[in-house]
């Protein structure tokens, strides 16, 4: 544990509570007909991206997606399908 002097606080990378990770943001950023493929490699949360797309669409009730795991395996796929997205949700990442 560590003690940090105010100064130093203020440089600390802290990130915000709620929706942060990059895989929320990227799938929220999907425009209309755009996919995304995300590996299991790549994947570090516990719960599958299909989580955080319900997760979304009941947030966002005009913000549609098809998701499931890929055929062999390897990951998932998540494709926007309808909705729109306003600016402001966009560039927040909410």
């Amino acid at each position: 544990m560590k003690i940090f002097l105010p100064e130093e606080s203020e440089q600390l990378p802290i990130r915000g509570a709620g929706h942060s990770s990059e895989f929320y943001k990227a799938i929220i950023s999907l425009q209309v007909g755009e996919a995304l493929l995300i590996t299991k490699k790549e994947y570090t949360l516990t719960r599958p991206p299909g989580r955080i797309c319900r997760t979304i669409m009941k947030r966002f009730s005009d913000v549609k997606y098809e998701y499931g795991a890929i055929a062999d395996g390897s990951g998932w796929a998540v494709k926007r399908v309808v909705g729109i997205c306003y600016p402001d949700q966009r560039a927040s990442g909410i």
